[in-house]
């Protein structure tokens, strides 16, 4: 076979095998996958144009971009509800979904970025990682916020302290992930450990939940079991995505389809899916004429 038919992917598209990349990327990259990528061409056009082109990075774009429009049209359907369904509901509802649905988008968006622009030059694949990992600060402060305001919904004291905590466990790792350095793959088994620590802070308001008003009453208030679904999800996609998991068994028989970043994609959509229906949950709870404990929020 000559070096033109291997670099041949599954639409006939010239892409590089794991053998023809430059090494600053073998050092980057998942040893596992063996072919279908796209070689640097700087050019934003050529970037975007594959999208629509079969390589290893194609799930990864497609996964999250569909994610968008989903996400946004179950925000306005939800924006319809919040608005009219309950005479108590006001902007403090539609704000904090607000922060929910910015935080879905944004992380989608900024994944999606990356994965479609990485092959323009090394400049580009790090400006948009940086972005990326920013993406996913954003998703895990975002889904937080609602969490916390239905949670303690009559009280004010308890949801400014957890607000709080995870503002500011949330600016520590931006400003570390900011550090060049800490985006190299060496530094990978930390940033990972940093987003479950960020992701798992969420235990703390959980846990002073249930304690203080049951499981039972804190999954009817905050959606506390469907915080539990999204928190599986997501720490099982952390997992396979740090693991290399199925690639590194099989090397060679997931590069297009099947990765494990490809299914880290799709456990966090799962994850903020679980997370968007236990606010929902709440939302209804808080407001419900029958169930709600107080008349305005913090009263």
């Amino acid at each position: 076979m000559t070096e033109k038919q291997q670099r041949r992917d599954l639409d006939g598209r010239t892409t590089l095998t794991w053998s023809q990349l430059p090494e600053i990327w073998r050092r980057r990259d998942n040893i596992h996958l063996l072919r279908g990528y796209r070689p640097l061409n700087e050019s934003y056009t050529q970037c975007l144009a594959s999208l629509f082109h079969i390589h290893n990075e194609t799930v990864n774009i497609w996964t999250h971009l569909l994610g968008i429009p989903l996400f946004l049209l179950s925000g306005f359907h939800l924006w319809m509800i919040v608005s009219t369904q309950y005479s108590s509901s006001s902007n403090h509802d539609i704000v904090v979904f607000g922060c929910f649905f910015a935080g879905v988008t944004i992380c989608l968006s900024l994944s999606t970025a990356f994965h479609t622009f990485s092959a323009h030059s090394k400049d580009a694949h790090d400006h948009f990682l940086l972005l990326d990992f920013m993406g996913i600060l954003a998703l895990i402060a975002g889904s937080w916020i609602p969490g916390i305001y239905y949670g303690f919904y009559c009280h004010s004291t308890a949801s400014q302290i957890y607000w709080s905590m995870i503002c500011t466990i949330t600016t520590i790792c931006a400003m570390v992930i900011a550090i060049p350095y800490c985006r190299t793959p060496a530094w990978k088994p930390f940033r990972t450990s940093m987003f479950i620590t960020l992701g798992l802070s969420g235990i703390i308001p959980m846990t002073y939940a249930a304690y203080t008003f049951g499981i039972a009453q804190a999954n009817l208030q905050m959606g506390w079991k469907y915080i539990i679904l999204e928190g599986i999800f997501y720490l099982c996609g952390a997992v396979i995505y740090a693991c290399r998991i199925p690639e590194r068994w099989y090397p060679g028989k997931f590069d297009i389809v099947g990765a494990s970043h490809q299914w880290f994609h799709v456990f966090v959509l799962m994850g903020a899916g679980a997370h968007l229906m236990g606010i929902v949950r709440a939302f209804r709870y808080n407001h419900h004429p029958f169930t709600r404990m107080c008349e305005h929020f913090w009263a």
